[in-house]
């Protein structure tokens, strides 16, 4: 092979490389593309290329309404929503010191309609905390990509063997 050759193979591979670690950034850790072509020292316009070819602006928002994701949005309105209930009550308490039972009845009311808000919103993160999905799906998923990948690269497979029933068994014992 000619060292023209190589060098067109060898940019090609640096090109790839650089492309996933945007996509990484923009995509799974939610980075703005501005921020990401910055840190990769590359321009806005090819970044802005590469997510629009790819769909990256879908496949962001799809990992984003996942359900890890929404639990933990959810966990963290909840502790906004607590933060403001003890606002409340330091209210009330003020409302009571003054002894203006008209302020205290309003933030009564203002307080116990945030209190079954947020009894909602933790009924909804419990509900999201428990698996979701049955022990035959997970195993048809992984099948599917395990399947994908000794199609792509037979000795990473090989190499992937023990893991993939390292792992079968674990969720057999998590999803029963």
């Amino acid at each position: 092979m000619s060292s023209k050759k190589r060098r067109k193979q060898l940019s090609k591979a640096v090109y790839e490389k650089l492309k996933r670690t945007a996509y990484e950034y923009v995509v799974v850790q939610g980075m703005s593309q501005k921020e990401t072509a910055a840190l990769l020292d590359i321009t806005e316009a090819t970044l802005s290329k590469w997510a629009k070819e790819e769909n990256w602006k879908d496949q962001r928002k799809d990992r984003q309404q996942c359900i890890s994701t929404d639990a933990d949005n959810l966990k963290k309105l909840l502790r906004v929503m607590s933060q403001q209930r003890l606002e409340l009550e330091e209210q009330i308490l003020d409302a009571q010191k003054i002894g203006d039972t008209k302020e205290e009845v309003r933030l009564r009311k203002e307080a116990r309609a945030l209190s079954d808000e947020m009894a909602k919103q933790n009924k909804t993160l419990l509900s999201l905390d428990k698996t979701n999905y049955t022990l035959g799906v997970f195993i048809d998923v992984m099948d599917e990509i395990f399947n994908s990948l000794r199609v792509y690269d037979e000795d990473l497979w090989e190499k992937t063997v023990h893991f993939q029933s390292t792992l079968i068994r674990k969720k057999t014992i998590e999803i029963g």
